[in-house]
């Protein structure tokens, strides 16, 4: 998976109303657009390490997208490698 631009890593705070999602990146609380309206259980846990992307399109009623979520379950170990991947070649 590529991005165009940067993610930025933060903590799931909560998801309510379908598309939006409280994430707390250090000690700042940004609303997050959620594109999958989908329950996606199992994926909402609070604490949950998630990756965002910010777009500053005047035109968007929110700033930051939810791209990513891990979750806190044990993974195999390719789940592993990929999320380090995405770590290194992504974040800020």
């Amino acid at each position: 998976m590529k991005f165009l631009k940067p993610l930025i890593k933060g903590k799931l705070i909560k998801r309510y109303k379908r598309f939006f999602a409280d994430i707390k990146i250090g000690k700042k609380i940004v609303t997050a657009h959620c594109p999958n309206t989908g329950s996606m259980k199992g994926l909402l846990d609070e604490g949950n390490e998630v990756f965002i992307s910010k777009n500053d399109d005047p035109k968007r009623k929110l700033k930051y997208t939810l791209e990513i979520i891990k979750v806190k379950k044990k993974t195999a170990k390719h789940h592993k490698y990929f999320f380090e991947v995405l770590h290194y070649r992504y974040c800020v």
